[in-house]
């Protein structure tokens, strides 16, 4: 790390753990200043705090000390230190040590080229004193790595490599620090560049078949292991040829396994192999897998994941379309599949989904415009020839979106067997799909199986009870359960639903008579059905000789409701006359 200058007192800005001024300081909450790489190390074995052993939690235990504190970071920031390369004279304020150890221009002294060159020394001098500055980078590079500072860390190995580019080691170390940061690219050419000094070089043909991998080019991962099995021998990379060969197997059985049909298998090929590697091509494979079973939300979330880390992976942006569009998001996807052609114009796959969203669409709003016009027959239609368009896999959301829309369709018309079988397909797909249930309830009901409808809602109230459709569901489902089990006052009374108040009660004697308990007295359990029977015949007149309680009746309310309605009725006018805006006379 770096030194801190003679006058200056850098005790409180040096690291306990590893005893050197801090890089990359953090600050805990019992502040406590340490490098953030120490830190993590630490917390990672034990979580406390390494000075005065409080309890730190790993995620929040401690934050930036440029944040936390900025105070104090200006405070560093002022500390006078010095460069920690041996014959460098450089001294100054420690936010400017990083500018100096990471510019092109310094620690470059015996370069080939470079204006300070030593111009009396021998070609054997000068090659040794470049060697010994790009080990002194070298030392500085690993520690900026194992403090992963990894942009510090690839400059100054990049210094290194100026000074003595015929070295291997340098290129191998430039080619971690890409690796970690996840630039592929620049990681193969340095290994690449490396084995062509150092063929024998096992690190170099590891790190870039690791490369390789995570490029998502097995095959090619695979040859450069033979290559380094040729050049070094098997035992040394017998695991990574094992890995390699069992990634390659795993990726051609998933995408063979999937070209079949056969989705659930090709999932498991897939996550294996990414067990292994985190490789946006069997990240990708995977999302294929599943949007072929239908599962939209882990693709959404690999997807958007894939893009964050490669803005021009069209096939990632496809894929997140095709999720899209199986979670019934039509206009999201066909912005993904503009972004997708815009990256590659001639992608056949991002062409086609395009074409099959812009029909869907039409089919759905075509579908919506018959409905709203009450042409229901053409609405069933189009929602018909929606779900052949859309091709969906069975459980994605468009597939119980657009089955619960055409049950709805058939409920206006009258079709309940066609409206319970759509149900039952868009909840077998989505079994979170509330439409489909309310519209199968209303089915149900139309079919007098009232007792079936409420049991049905009674569970899904139990999760989406604040779902207003689902109340008003249940609520129809009580309601209509208790019509049922009310008894037929009309009936009872041997008098049509038109009877008026004189047949009703008229009807009433003549009914009272055949049932008096006085008359059923043959047996105890006679007379016991007979007051049974006499008490309906009361509770028949009661509601029937009133106006406002046959109305309900007729609307189906039961007796208790009916009651219930009838007190609330009377508590709202007894509450008005309080008020005082009538005085007797009515509102005016």
């Amino acid at each position: 790390g770096a030194r801190a200058a003679p006058a200056s007192n850098a005790a409180e800005f040096t690291c306990a753990i590893c005893c050197s001024l801090v890089d990359a300081p953090l600050l805990t909450r019992c502040q406590h200043i340490f490098c953030l790489a120490c830190l993590q190390d630490w917390l990672a074995t034990k979580p406390s705090c390494p000075t005065c052993s409080l309890e730190l939690d790993p995620r929040h235990g401690a934050g930036e000390l440029r944040l936390a504190s900025p105070l104090a970071w200006r405070v560093l920031g002022r500390l006078r230190v010095k460069c920690p390369l041996q014959g460098c004279t450089w001294h100054g304020e420690y936010t400017g040590l990083s500018d100096h150890m990471t510019s092109s221009k310094t620690h470059q002294a015996g370069a080939s080229g470079s204006a300070t060159e030593d111009g009396g020394a021998s070609p054997r001098q000068q090659s040794a004193a470049r060697l010994q500055q790009a080990e002194q980078l070298k030392a500085a590079g690993n520690s900026k790595f194992e403090q992963r500072i990894y942009r510090d860390a690839f400059a100054l190995y990049s210094k290194a490599i100026n000074l003595a580019p015929e070295v291997p080691t340098y290129r191998l170390n430039r080619a971690a620090t890409s690796f970690m940061t996840a630039d592929y690219d620049s990681c193969i050419d340095d290994c690449a560049d490396a084995l062509r000094l150092d063929p024998a070089l096992v690190k170099a043909h590891k790190r870039l078949a690791k490369a390789l991998i995570e490029r998502g080019e097995l095959e090619k991962a695979a040859a450069a292991l033979d290559a380094g099995v040729a050049a070094c021998g098997g035992e040394v990379l017998a695991e990574e040829v094992r890995t390699a060969t069992q990634l390659c197997e795993w990726q051609r059985e998933g995408e063979l396994a999937l070209e079949q049909g056969n989705a659930t298998l090709a999932r498991t090929f897939f996550a294996s192999a990414l067990q292994k590697t985190s490789a946006a091509r069997c990240r990708l494979s995977l999302v294929r897998a599943e949007l072929a079973l239908g599962l939209c939300d882990r693709a959404l979330r690999t997807t958007r994941e894939v893009i964050k880390q490669d803005a021009n992976a069209s096939e990632a942006y496809v894929l997140r379309a095709i999720a899209l569009f199986y979670s019934a998001d039509l206009d999201q996807a066909h912005k993904h599949l503009k972004a997708a052609l815009r990256l590659d114009p001639d992608d056949a796959e991002a062409g086609r989904t395009m074409k099959k969203v812009r029909k869907l669409e039409r089919h759905v709003d075509a579908a919506k415009q018959a409905a709203f016009s009450r042409n229901f027959e053409d609405a069933a239609r189009e929602y018909t020839q929606a779900l052949e368009t859309a091709s969906a896999p069975q459980h994605a959301p468009l597939s119980a979106s657009l089955y619960a829309d055409r049950a709805a369709t058939w409920l206006r018309l009258k079709d309940f067997d066609a409206t319970l079988k759509d149900c039952a397909v868009a909840i077998y797909a989505q079994d979170d799909c509330t439409r489909a249930f309310v519209t199968r309830a209303s089915a149900l009901h139309h079919l007098g199986r009232h007792n079936e409808a409420l049991q049905m809602i009674e569970g899904l109230m139990q999760t989406f009870g604040q779902d207003t459709q689902v109340s008003a569901a249940y609520k129809r489902a009580q309601f209509e359960v208790r019509k049922e089990r009310r008894p037929d006052y009309y009936a009872l009374l041997a008098v049509p639903s038109v009877a008026s108040t004189l047949e009703i009660k008229a009807g009433y004697k003549q009914r009272a008579l055949e049932c008096h308990p006085d008359k059923n007295c043959e047996t105890e359990e006679a007379r016991a059905a007979a007051e049974a029977q006499f008490k309906l015949l009361g509770e028949a007149l009661e509601v029937l000789s009133d106006d406002v309680k046959r109305k309900l009746y007729n609307e189906g309310y039961d007796k208790a409701a009916i009651e219930e309605r009838v007190q609330a009725a009377n508590r709202a006018a007894s509450n008005h006359d309080k008020d005082g805006c009538c005085r007797g006379g009515g509102c005016s």
